[in-house]
């Protein structure tokens, strides 16, 4: 089996072609994971539910071309910035929470699997939008706890400092830190290990690689955006599949290990059967 960690679609791109491309390619398992759509712009909770609605008929589209879809839900970081904007931090903030807890009410019914990508902006934000989208992330990792699902961050490039970070949060929260994955992670494994933090890493020789060093406790994902401004960003849909069967190939993979990171690995993350 092969498992991209991190896909999106939209209807204005690829959408079920992509998925097509990803079967042709050997791929089996993906987390469909929802992000903005910019025909659904948000600035309200009931946005959000039109917006994931969207995403979880998207799933639907993906099942119909033949692969194993999961979903995750939840509202996406840098939408605080953009709400914030126009509605206002405080307003912004409580739209982000309401949005968090409808994703968590999908994952209690079985409709969604995780919920992210969750966190805060990738990039410098003025300090208490900062303060904002952490208290919107603890209120995520909150809800985790209670559904018993894993949580997807999307934040700044991570350290092991951010590491540490994040699994206090988790803590605090309640979730343990094995249900916290650092989605586009640096290839930091060991300080995966010491923190409970699942590193999932873009599909690129130069990454894996360098995570191989200091093991396997990794997921593998394109973060394929699904853009038609940006055809084939992050990575394409099928460089998963493609780029395991080369480096199973080339030695840079054991079975063993494409095993682990394909299977073993989100079982243990996600709880789920594969």
């Amino acid at each position: 089996m092969i498992f991209d960690n991190h896909f999106h679609l939209r209807v204005d791109g690829l959408a079920a072609l992509a998925v097509k491309q990803f079967v042709a390619a050997d791929g089996t398992h993906l987390l469909l994971t929802h992000s903005p759509y910019p025909d659904l712009p948000v600035t309200t909770a009931e946005d959000y539910r039109q917006a994931f609605d969207r995403t979880l008929q998207l799933a639907d589209i993906a099942r119909g071309e033949g692969a194993i879809v999961f979903v995750a839900l939840g509202p996406y970081p840098v939408e605080l910035v953009w709400m914030a904007d126009r509605v206002g931090l405080a307003a912004a903030t409580e739209a982000q929470m309401a949005g968090m807890e409808l994703a968590a009410s999908h994952i209690r019914e079985g409709r969604a699997i995780a919920l992210g990508e969750i966190g805060r902006p990738h990039f410098d934000i003025a300090s208490e939008v900062l303060a904002a989208a952490n208290t919107v992330l603890e209120h995520g990792m909150r809800l985790a706890r209670e559904a018993g699902c894993a949580v997807i961050l999307h934040a700044e490039d991570p350290t092991e400092t951010t590491y540490q970070e994040w699994a206090g949060m988790a803590a605090r929260s309640g979730l343990a830190p094995e249900k916290v994955v650092k989605h586009h992670s640096t290839p930091i494994i060991a300080a995966g290990e010491r923190t409970g933090i699942w590193p999932s890493l873009l599909a690129k020789e130069d990454t894996v690689t360098a995570a191989l060093v200091e093991g396997t406790r990794f997921l593998l994902e394109t973060d394929y955006m699904d853009d038609p401004r940006r055809p084939g960003a992050v990575l394409g849909p099928a460089t998963v599949p493609k780029k395991t069967r080369l480096w199973r190939e080339r030695g840079i993979l054991t079975e063993e290990s494409a095993r682990r990171i394909h299977q073993e690995n989100p079982t243990k993350v996600y709880g789920i059967d594969l």
